[in-house]
């Protein structure tokens, strides 16, 4: 976006547009995943989603901003996490495959980081390539869902619900899981202010390129994989996903707070690193807990609306953060967004400490 012209404070309003239209997406995609073959829903919004990733290819501010942001309209994310959701239930492993999911999909980043530095080398062409590629592998997603739905119980398709409202979120059966997890607004608002923002933070202060930041993703994505592959197993020693998550958050957040007044660059990249490998470690286990005290037949519905709940807040967080970093307060976006999650973190300890011994 900053190579086609757009200034910080309008990449950071599209970026927070953006929150609110997966916001949107998040809540209708996540009812039509309650009433219809959730394999053929997902199939459709794939094809919709690489589509619109090769429009990004034509470097035209107005059309990579729509396409960019209608993305995040059609989210495959709730679709494919109910699919997996029953499976996991049925199989009693929820945070086995949730972990693994999450180390495939980031292992795989390592390489999506590797390619996301041919700009530095090729220029537009090296853009083009990448958009192309990312299409590409949303649509393989499509034989490759196929073909594993083949191997497992086809009633976990379609949750058997005939007709859908929006009043029926007051009588959902798991609206008090959904209440307890309204800390979940506040982790995104503080992630909207900085997260998306890393890259022009790192460029701004410390001039570091495109192609050694590419490297540098590459790495933390890879330790990242290696994090949530051993996951279940913090889980397990603590005897607790509640207590799991809240370490792991607790630590990334207490190192992002230390990240603006270190000034040794090697040193703060390595904290860059950990800080994304050990909040986001905590993502599967709180799917985890999520999927396994939601019934089947709303499972579409409260995985959407709890992707809602952090993307409604990301819609405000960039623009501040854009705006900051653009009049010269580089380092303050770091100190907001630590504070909120330190906010965040402490709210979810309190609302759901007790609920997996509730349940059992």
């Amino acid at each position: 976006m900053l190579n086609i012209g757009m200034r910080p404070t309008l990449i950071g309003f599209v970026i927070g547009l953006f929150s609110l239209m997966s916001a949107l997406g998040s809540l209708v995609i996540g009812y039509v995943a309650d009433l219809m073959d959730r394999v053929r829903l997902f199939t459709m919004l794939s094809l919709i989603g690489g589509s619109l990733v090769l429009l990004m290819a034509t470097g035209v501010p107005f059309i990579v901003s729509t396409a960019y942001l209608l993305t995040a309209l059609f989210n495959r994310y709730v679709v494919l996490t109910a699919i997996v959701g029953e499976y996991a239930k049925r199989r009693g492993a929820s945070d086995e495959l949730f972990s693994l999911s999450s180390t495939f999909n980031v292992a795989f980043s390592v390489v999506g980081s590797l390619i996301a530095s041919l700009p530095s080398y090729l220029g537009r062409l090296g853009y083009g390539i990448v958009f192309t590629i990312e299409a590409l592998s949303i649509y393989l997603t499509i034989p490759m869902v196929l073909a594993a739905v083949k191997r497992i119980d086809k009633s976990i398709l379609k949750a058997g619900v005939d007709r859908l409202s929006l009043g029926d979120l007051g009588r959902l059966r798991s609206s008090w899981l959904l209440k307890r997890l309204l800390p979940e607004a506040i982790i995104g608002l503080g992630a909207g202010v900085i997260i998306p923002l890393f890259s022009l933070w790192f460029y701004l202060k410390f001039h570091v390129n495109i192609a050694n930041l590419s490297i540098v993703y590459a790495v933390s994505d890879a330790t990242l994989a290696l994090g949530t592959l051993t996951a279940p197993a913090v889980s397990r020693f603590l005897h607790s996903r509640v207590k799991a998550v809240v370490s792991l958050e607790g630590l990334a957040t207490a190192i992002l707070a230390v990240m603006p007044s270190i000034y040794s660059l090697p040193v703060l990249l390595a904290l860059f690193i950990a800080r994304n490998t050990l909040m986001n470690m905590a993502n599967p286990l709180l799917t985890s807990l999520i999927n396994e005290l939601t019934p089947r037949e709303e499972r579409g519905r409260v995985f959407g609306i709890w992707n809602m709940l952090s993307s409604i807040p990301r819609t405000m967080g960039p623009e501040l953060g854009g705006y900051l970093i653009d009049i010269g307060y580089l380092d303050l976006p770091l100190y907001i967004t630590s504070a909120l999650y330190a906010t965040a973190v402490t709210l979810f300890y309190i609302l759901l400490k007790g609920v997996e011994r509730a349940k059992t």
